[in-house]
């Protein structure tokens, strides 16, 4: 099977990421990896990660530093922004094209024609157990896709659980109150191995207290075990001091983001209470968080989606790189895009061009201008695209520095264009 050919069929799968819906049980996945041998049982040292905001950094952050230390570290995230083997890599290298196809072509008979059915999320999970398992690495690092409780990540008997900051996000899944997302994002929870959380509103705390008091696991709490300051926040470098479990120190990502801060610390803390206390950050890399994909003009790209992940974002942007930049924003019609909009127009941008992705879950643009325009946005201030590929050709006339923001489809797809063309 050639690795063109992998895609397609994993693509003709269902895909909750495009398609409204989500599974109502694990069972029919925990039955599916009988026929591998039970997988998830023999993942090596798995490390699993849930919450609403900062889970990919976090994940980045953790096998990065595992890494620094010689460890060979699987990592599992998700979505991708270019290549679907973004999400599967080790030592910070996508799996290969060959390595990928044959995987499918493992799997693909135990879907083909059986009862029941496998989604895109549950065969790239069993794909990234076989590929841990098979290489022999040290640790899994593994980031939930969405919830917690019946995502298929949560099959895995993990030695340590990170809960990044919990917020609104997916409620028509997983409930209105956060209290509700909380109990499905704390339900992966499920043995005495340590928990490290991240700061949350105080009814999540207690939810959180809740599921570690139920298995006996200790929580280790960010901002109690240990403080951390932003010191420093470049384009290409965030910088805090930390003091956790041991010694305080600098650590440094050459990235840019404030919001990343807090990443960096909740990943110290989890490093340290596997033991470890050595770590760097310097060479972790995390594709589509406040990336700079061109340097002339500047373009950065976001993956934030949610009120909370959007206004962080923006509150970067506008410390680091300031007001005079060109919007390109586009989200999914299952997001709260008005709460967001009324945001936007607060930091009062230069220009703001609305599009949508390719998603089928995509806000058309049209609509999308309507709702500024409703929100009071200045008519000369704003324009709509079809296409992320027209909204960065405007946006290049427009100025000089662009923020693409919104969505991690259209992060992806205008990522997508600038590695292809020279401006």
């Amino acid at each position: 099977m050639e690795f063109n050919e992998a895609v397609q069929f994993l693509y003709s799968l269902i895909d909750y990421e495009k398609k409204k819906g989500y599974v109502e049980s694990l069972e029919p996945f925990l039955d599916f990896l009988k026929e591998f041998d039970n997988p998830h049982l023999r993942v090596p040292q798995p490390i699993l990660i849930v919450g609403t905001k900062g889970k990919g950094s976090t994940a980045h952050l953790v096998a990065g530093g595992l890494e620094s230390l010689g460890f060979k570290v699987g990592l599992f995230t998700s979505p991708h922004l270019v290549d679907i083997r973004e999400r599967i890599k080790i030592n910070g290298i996508k799996i290969p094209e060959k390595t990928f196809a044959k995987y499918v072509e493992i799997i693909k008979p135990q879907l083909v024609g059986k009862r029941g059915f496998k989604t895109v999320f549950e065969t790239l999970t069993l794909m990234a157990f076989l590929y841990f398992i098979d290489e022999k690495v040290d640790y899994s690092v593994l980031e939930a896709g969405l919830g917690g409780r019946l995502d298929a990540t949560n099959v895995v008997n993990q030695i340590l659980t990170i809960i990044t900051n919990i917020s609104y996000d997916h409620m028509d899944i997983l409930g209105h109150k956060i209290t509700q997302i909380a109990k499905e994002k704390a339900a992966v929870i499920k043995n005495p191995n340590p928990v490290v959380v991240a700061s949350q509103h105080q009814a999540v705390y207690k939810v959180i207290r809740e599921f570690g008091e139920k298995h006996n696991a200790k929580l280790y709490l960010l901002n109690q075990e240990a403080k951390y300051k932003l010191i420093e926040a470049k384009l290409d470098k965030t910088v805090i001091k930390y003091k956790g479990l041991f010694d305080e120190k600098i650590l440094t990502l050459n990235q840019g983001g404030t919001f990343q801060a807090k990443n960096m610390a909740l990943s110290a803390l989890a490093l340290e209470v596997l033991g470890f206390n050595n770590f760097s950050f310097e060479k972790v890399k995390i594709e589509g968080r406040f990336e700079v994909i061109s340097e002339n003009p500047l373009i950065i790209i976001d993956g934030s989606h949610n009120f909370d992940s959007v206004k962080k974002f923006l509150n970067s942007a506008m410390k680091i790189v300031g007001k005079d930049c060109v919007f390109i924003f586009g989200i999914n019609r299952d997001k709260e895009y008005e709460k967001i909009v009324r945001e936007i127009i607060r930091v009062d941008p230069a220009y703001v061009i609305v599009t949508n992705s390719q998603s089928p879950r995509a806000l058309q643009s049209e609509e999308l201008l309507e709702v500024f325009l409703k929100n009071g946005i200045q008519r000369e201030k704003i324009e709509s695209a079809k296409s992320a590929q027209q909204a960065l050709e405007i946006a290049m006339k427009r100025g000089k520095t662009i923020l693409v923001f919104g969505s991690f489809y259209l992060s992806g797809e205008v990522k997508s264009i600038v590695q292809s063309v020279i401006f």
